[in-house]
């Protein structure tokens, strides 16, 4: 999940509808943070906005070309060919569109030199199987270990910038928001937020179908799946892998690299077969909960008054009350209400951020009404637990959020413990998403808790919410 604090919608900054922007097909993005969501060059050709399928893929393909072009002429690693195509591969990461995993600030970085080099070396190996197709960037995350899509969201943002500037400008003006002259576009004015810092920071909006979910660390199954399509790469890949008995992501990764890279005609089929199957992020399944993180920060949630009052100077414990205050809403409207319906899609459950994403919008209110603070994803050091509340430096309570069939048990007994350790407090509570497959899971993390308690150590509570699929609540009424 990306980090997301004190979050405030564009529209919301610019007081206009939300529904403006959906009706322009652009993403309302927060403008202090950054979304679990990426530009995906794929999706270019594919979008319903015309400026982005002529103009922005003309212009990302141009661009490439020359990459090829220089890769394919250049002898050696640093010759001035090979200079020429590291100039075309820009990586700074644009702070402007709110994408990517920037956590709680909009601030663009540098990306190491290696992974550029990286890029460059694969690309060359594609171009010497004889494919010469300038879109083979798009599918750089998936061969090489550190490259990730975002960036090569960020490196398409900065090649179609000045079409997402177009776009920006022309729906600014329409809907009467302020545009200013920015250096970042050359014949565009651009609206712009002023941070924390005081400082000025221009924005471009993005079109909603060029747009896909970040994978969560090496978890890409979605590109997987949709090279699978192709009864050559399906049958390439089951071969490599028909000797590993439990294969990991690095494993399946590899296999279909070397199923893509065997010759250009393997990367041609690779290549097609994402082209026809990779799809842009839809808010109406909204595996995420992203769209409905938004639609609870921007229209409230029910049942979020203050029944108590707090007083944070009694230390830990006391967070701990408005804690299980901001759980008891979340696990009632899942349990009895219809919010369920908000963490499945397709007869599957979403992804595990949905679950958090939302449990977040709901939390934030409580926080917000009691001066709280509250940190999602807050790295601890040994890594980020999912959410830290905290007065002071002293009064810290955490919480820890697994679906039912993720890593529950190793997540109670050692990470949870980690975090603690790190946040130098004994205040925690666990929480288990169960969607019906937790198994033996929860009689061991007790049997865990009971063991530690009996030892006359301080262990975490744990909370168990029934996300399992349930008639809808007027049906469950009658």
């Amino acid at each position: 999940m990306a980090r997301v604090q004190n979050p405030t919608l564009f529209s919301k900054y610019f007081g206009i509808s939300p529904a403006a922007l959906g009706k322009a097909g652009l993403i309302d993005p927060f403008i202090d943070v950054d979304v679990p969501l990426f530009i995906d060059p794929i999706l270019l050709e594919k979008s319903a906005n015309v400026l982005i399928r002529t103009s922005a893929l003309d212009r990302f393909r141009e661009h490439f070309k020359v990459l090829v072009r220089m890769l394919a002429i250049s002898n050696s690693e640093n010759d001035a060919a090979w200079k020429a195509a590291r100039k075309q591969l820009d990586l700074s990461e644009p702070p402007e569109n709110g994408l990517g995993y920037g956590g709680s600030r909009r601030a663009g970085s540098s990306r190491p030199d290696e992974i550029r080099e990286q890029i460059l070396r694969t690309g060359k190996e594609i171009i010497e199987l004889g494919a010469k197709d300038p879109e083979m960037i798009s599918l750089m995350a998936f061969f090489e270990e550190d490259v990730g899509p975002d960036t090569i969201s960020d490196l398409t943002t900065t090649v179609i910038l000045e079409d997402l500037a177009k776009i920006t400008e022309a729906f600014c003006r329409k809907n009467k928001i302020p545009v200013f002259e920015a250096e970042l576009s050359e014949n565009h004015k651009l609206p712009k937020f002023v941070n924390a810092k005081g400082k000025e920071i221009p924005i471009v909006l993005v079109p909603g179908d060029i747009v896909r979910e970040l994978p969560i660390a090496n978890d890409w199954s979605g590109i997987e799946q949709a090279a699978m399509e192709n009864a050559r790469i399906r049958k390439a890949v089951n071969d490599f892998l028909g000797g590993i008995i439990k294969p990991t992501v690095l494993d399946r990764k590899e296999a279909l690299r070397k199923a893509a890279l065997g010759s250009a005609k393997d990367f041609d089929y690779f290549l097609m077969a994402v082209k026809e199957n990779v799809t842009y992020y839809d808010p109406n399944l909204d595996v995420l909960g992203y769209y409905r993180l938004k639609d609870i920060l921007a229209k409230g949630f029910p049942d979020l008054k203050q029944k108590n009052k707090y007083d944070f100077s009694r230390g830990p414990g006391e967070i701990m009350k408005v804690v299980k205050g901001t759980l008891e809403i979340f696990q009632r409207h899942i349990e009895k209400g219809n919010l369920w319906e908000e963490l499945w899609t397709s007869g599957k459950p979403k992804k595990e951020r949905a679950a958090q994403l939302i449990y977040y919008a709901i939390a934030d209110s409580f926080c917000k009404a009691n001066d709280l603070d509250i940190s999602p994803e807050a790295n601890m050091g040994g890594g980020p637990v999912d959410f830290k509340f905290s007065k002071g430096y002293n009064a810290r309570v955490l919480i820890e959020m697994k679906r039912s069939s993720g890593s529950v048990v190793h997540g109670y007994e050692k990470q949870l413990e980690f975090y603690k350790d790190a946040a130098q407090t004994d205040f925690a509570l666990f929480v288990v998403m169960d969607y019906g497959d937790l198994g033996t899971k929860l009689t061991q993390i007790r049997q865990i808790r009971a063991d530690r308690l009996a030892a006359g150590e301080r262990a975490s509570e744990i909370l168990v919410i029934d996300a399992r699929k349930k008639l809808s609540a007027s049906k469950r009424q009658k």
